[in-house]
């Protein structure tokens, strides 16, 4: 079995998402009866900053095994999960009240993927959430304003505090649009501590154009799926409906490479609105973490 030579180091694998809020009008919460939430007995962890390596597979063999079979997909998400990060007006918050915000959702992304992820056998990271106003530079490379990525480099996430400002207008008065976005980064973190961040890249890396575009809308909608799971998780804590799922799912339509370049045929890294669309909306009413298992999926389901 070929061994994997190649050096994979700051990765930077992070959505660039081009679009997208103004204002998010809090809606109140339901009232769920107590102990009618899941996962209340698991302890989240606190932000890590130093965090142990990723998994890297040790040859291509391995890597394939890691996208296409990986223990994650044995795993499944809670529901309903409680979320204390309830929605807020993210364009007009200070910067100390988005990083509480930030925070306490990651907090509630731990709480609903983090049983998931260690059922598989693998080792849970809460990753910071660093919120910045101008370029910055990170052990991924510079991270540009009106973005939200995951940097493999350091494990952590990076939000800029413009990116409502591109939200498209008819989605400015949905909730949680950029908080689909923070899950989706949230997405490629899971990707990472289970091994199939880098066997993609391992793989990306080694493939031509048109193959290694495959591989990187494979990853790219998988974390879609996996934000949607997150969403259908939390709704009930926070006060979504399912218009206001709805309202995700064109959030991801509007960012999908033919959404983006005004050309339908384009084979690009992301995957088409149509695509992103429907695994969020798969993610969105399912609870296995193996239906989100892209690597998996038809070559059209991933265009």
């Amino acid at each position: 079995m070929r061994a994997i030579v190649i050096v994979i180091g700051a990765i930077f694998l992070g959505m660039v998402v081009v679009s997208m809020l103004t204002e998010q009008y809090p809606g109140p919460s339901p009232q769920i009866p107590p102990g009618e939430y899941q996962n209340e007995s698991y302890q989240v962890p606190p932000i890590d900053t130093n965090p142990p390596e990723l998994p890297m597979p040790q040859t291509y063999g391995e890597a394939t095994t890691w996208m296409v079979d990986n223990a994650i997909y044995s795993s499944d998400v809670a529901v309903p999960v409680r979320c204390d990060a309830a929605p807020i007006d993210l364009s007009n918050a200070s910067l100390s009240t988005l990083q509480d915000h930030m925070n306490e959702l990651t907090a509630c992304l731990m709480r609903v993927f983090g049983p998931a992820v260690e059922q598989a056998g693998y080792i849970t990271v809460r990753p910071s959430v660093t919120i910045y106003t101008r370029e910055v530079q990170t052990r991924c490379g510079s991270m540009p304003r009106q973005n939200a990525s995951y940097c493999a480099a350091d494990q952590q996430i990076y939000y800029a505090a413009d990116l409502p400002d591109i939200i498209p207008s008819r989605l400015q008065d949905s909730p949680y649009v950029v908080e689909s976005v923070i899950a989706h980064e949230f997405g490629h973190a899971i990707q990472g501590r289970t091994g199939i961040l880098i066997s993609e890249a391992a793989w990306e890396q080694n493939s031509g154009e048109a193959d290694a575009n495959e591989f990187s809308r494979r990853l790219e909608v998988q974390a879609d799926c996996w934000s949607g799971q997150f969403i259908n998780s939390v709704k009930m804590s926070v006060g979504l409906d399912d218009n206001d799922v709805q309202q995700l799912s064109l959030l991801f339509y509007s960012i999908g490479d033919d959404q983006l370049s005004g050309d339908p045929n384009i084979e690009g890294n992301h995957g088409h609105g149509d695509s992103r669309r429907d695994w969020f909306l798969e993610g969105t009413v399912t609870t296995s973490m193996g239906a989100c298992n892209t690597f998996d999926a038809p070559a059209a389901a991933v265009r």
